[in-house]
């Protein structure tokens, strides 16, 4: 573009200057006719010569100016959560009846597939670093966990269900040793999680939760406890979630070759009715996209089936790396 203007710049002067070229050749006096010929060259180069100069001198203060607002924008990029994934097939073996939702049971009423389709989006975003030290970060997240009878035209291929759940906390890296693992991060923060439906369908808590993230070799650990934030009984649409979900989880995850393996228990060594359990198991189809497969037995899959014990088990894909 520049070397465009430029030349653009120099069409231009020799046909407005063709008169002074003309008068040039009118002189007699051979030294007379040099010297204005040679006048008028300087004159010409150094013109050209500035406008290149301030061409390029705009050109690259608006190369840095974009620089500037693309690092800007990186630091409010939006990162990997947890595990974000499509699962177009996942079978469920036990789920509550429609007609419990409702507290009355209706005869000949549609049931729901057994094959319906699960995804979960999950992403993060650094919102101001260094907040309490160095390797320290506020960070702000969203995730949200969909089923979807795609394959129940009985029921118009309804979502049966979404739970949307943000959170907001603050996470430091660290280096501590023990036991021969490394401490690599450790978190503090609140959650809300809702089914974003009313009255009798209506689902939510909110959480006080810590994370630690434990690391070695190819294995990871992490240990999370909460705290929920009691509600008044009028409130409050599900009382007893705790019973069911606990009161902490653990994750793990172990990378052989190029496989991923997770395990993730919930309400470990509670009342025998409520411990709930998740396997899965990925490996790279790209180096973006995973095969994955998950089977899920217990309870609190979805908010609407806290209390009902269910087994699941699906196929797909999932986006990415797996963060807890």
């Amino acid at each position: 573009m520049v070397r465009f203007l430029v030349v653009f710049i120099v069409f231009y002067s020799l046909l407005t200057s063709a008169t002074e070229i003309e008068q040039c050749k009118a002189l007699h006096q051979g030294k007379e006719r040099l010297a204005c010929y040679d006048d008028y060259h300087q004159y010409q180069q150094k013109d050209i010569a500035g406008t290149e100069k301030k061409l390029l001198a705009n050109k690259t203060v608006k190369i840095s100016d974009n620089s500037s607002n693309e690092l800007n924008r990186n630091n409010f990029s939006l990162l990997a959560h947890r595990q974000s994934y499509f699962m177009p097939i996942s079978y469920t073996d036990i789920r509550r009846p429609l007609s419990d939702l409702a507290g009355n049971v209706v005869e000949d009423t549609p049931s729901l597939d057994d094959i319906e389709v699960k995804f979960q989006i999950s992403f993060k975003m650094n919102l101001w670093d260094e907040i309490i030290g160095e390797n320290s970060q506020l960070m702000a997240a969203y995730t949200q966990k969909s089923f979807w009878q795609m394959y129940n035209s009985d029921f118009s291929s309804l979502f049966r269900e979404t739970n949307y759940e943000p959170e907001i906390f603050i996470n430091k890296q660290t280096d501590y040793e023990l036991l021969g693992f490394k401490l690599s991060n450790a978190s503090l923060g609140f959650v809300h999680q809702s089914n974003g439906r009313s009255s009798l369908f209506s689902r939510s808590w909110n959480r006080i939760y810590a994370n630690f993230i434990f690391q070695r070799d190819n294995f990871a650990l992490s240990i999370k406890p909460w705290k929920r934030i009691n509600e008044s009984i009028e409130n409050d649409d599900n009382p007893d979630l705790e019973d069911y979900l606990g009161k902490y989880e653990v994750g793990m995850l172990y990378k052989w070759k190029k496989s991923e393996f997770t395990v993730l228990f919930r309400n470990l060594a509670a009342n025998k009715h409520s411990t709930s359990y998740q396997l899965g198991w990925q490996f790279p189809l790209n180096k973006d996209i995973n095969f994955y497969a998950e089977y899920f037995n217990g309870y609190g899959e979805s908010l609407i089936d806290y209390d009902y014990r269910n087994e699941t088990f699906g196929l797909g894909i999932t986006v990415g790396k797996w963060v807890k």
